[in-house]
């Protein structure tokens, strides 16, 4: 044993090869490969190995031999601390490349070796429309991010990802939250920059609710400072304590009021990009199109401009604000019904009524519902997903079922961080 440990604990100099999922730079060495946390593509290193992680090791940079012409000054102040970045010591060309790289091999693990894709696209960093804060109130309070690898609270000087509007309120929100009782020792609280002004959304690690004192205290601050609206969700749903306008987003020619804690994408240019991919791949010749894991119809109503649209989503509060939005330009209306699509997907015969279908489902993929979609004569589909693993498991399923991949774009709307969102055309 003796041995043994101090084999694994010897240094080793390794060159960074490319960027894992998890953000680490990937290396092979004399035992393996190994995982290094903020190694850069063409550094070279001198490296401590640690524990096992799945088909390798982590390890720990002792020494930067030789920096990559990648390697750049991070651009945060918490860069290492906070849990929410891992790349901003990479350039950002090569962040698009590296990400690029991921989607292809997760392609290639599936035997989509062909895919043609394209080069990344990139958002800008300052454009998070929507943060979350966490809170603690014990012996030593904080407000900010969890830090890395942590359920601890760093203290938050600045963050280059998130809008200046949602970091302009955090020091009124660090006040105010010392002196809520109801939030307990930990709490996250979620703000959202939308159209009319800024959503907080208030949920305490425990089931509490806020006191009528508290409740007054809650409301003026929304006053105070202008909110659209604040909500507490204590596990049992988001109740408004104060609703001084309704939160809106627009959507193609549609105004939506968002429900609390509705599904968003992060960033107004991530989702402009993704809307106009789909839009592009859906031409003129498919007058009936199906939205499915629609969300709020944030790709439904930027459809609807070309033929009629019809959203299927198991969040009854989403499809009750689809079918409420307002329009500007259009004299068509896009249909809504609430239908758990993991548990009860379209068959393949609802399915044949459409001319094209779009699917954006959570990290879980839409196993279930491309199976359906196999079967079905849907001669246009287009993917969106921000999982490169199950998306490449639903599109295997889907060439198995007579589809090919026409394109494949990734998009980084997640600011140096290893998250990436792809979208997908496919056509019999």
């Amino acid at each position: 044993m003796v041995n043994y440990l101090s084999n694994i604990r010897r240094n080793f100099t390794v060159s960074v090869e490319c960027i894992g999922a998890q953000g680490d730079g990937v290396a092979n060495g004399p035992e393996g490969r190994f995982y290094i946390p903020f190694g850069a593509p063409g550094d070279q290193l001198s490296i401590t190995p640690g524990k096992r992680r799945g088909d390798g090791r982590e390890a720990a940079i002792s020494t930067v031999i030789a920096a990559s012409p990648d390697r750049i000054i991070p651009a945060c102040r918490h860069f290492k601390t906070c849990g929410g970045c891992t790349l901003q010591h990479v350039a950002t060309a090569r962040i698009a490349a590296e990400k690029k790289a991921m989607l292809i091999r997760a392609l290639a693990r599936r035997g989509l070796n062909d895919v043609p894709v394209a080069e990344t696209v990139t958002v800008a960093p300052e454009t998070r429309r929507r943060a979350r804060f966490a809170a603690h109130n014990g012996q030593t309070p904080a407000f900010g991010f969890r830090r890395r690898n942590s359920r601890f609270v760093m203290e938050l000087a600045e963050c280059p990802v998130t809008r200046p509007s949602i970091l302009a309120l955090a020091p009124a929100l660090r006040e105010l939250i010392a002196n809520l009782p109801a939030l307990g020792v930990s709490a996250e609280i979620s703000v959202t920059d939308s159209v009319s002004g800024l959503d907080v959304l208030m949920a305490p690690s425990k089931q509490s609710e806020p006191s009528f004192a508290e409740r007054e205290a809650l409301a003026d601050f929304t006053t105070l400072h202008d909110l659209a609206r604040l909500s507490w969700d204590d596990g049992h749903g988001p109740e408004p304590i104060a609703a001084r306008r309704d939160v809106t987003m627009r959507f193609g020619a549609a105004t939506i009021a968002l429900p609390p804690g509705a599904f968003l994408q992060p960033t107004a240019e991530g989702e402009a990009a993704i809307a106009g991919l789909v839009v592009s791949a859906i031409d003129g010749a498919a007058r009936s199109r199906a939205d499915l894991f629609s969300g709020c119809g944030a790709l439904s109503f930027p459809l609807l401009a070309g033929g009629t649209v019809h959203a299927f989503e198991g969040d009854s509060g989403m499809v009750d604000a689809a079918r409420r939005a307002t329009y500007t330009t259009t004299g068509r209306t896009v249909t809504a019904d609430v239908r758990d699509l993991a548990r009860d997907p379209l068959t393949a015969t609802e399915l044949n009524r459409f001319d094209a279908v779009v699917f954006d489902p959570p990290r879980a993929g839409a196993a279930p519902q491309t199976r359906e979609l196999a079967d079905s004569s849907v001669p246009t589909a287009v993917a969106v997903s921000c999982n490169p693993a199950t998306l490449s498991r639903d599109l295997r399923t889907l060439v198995d079922g007579g589809y090919r991949i026409e394109s494949a774009t990734p998009i980084d709307q997640f600011a140096w961080s290893p998250h990436i969102e792809v979208v997908v055309v496919l056509r019999r």
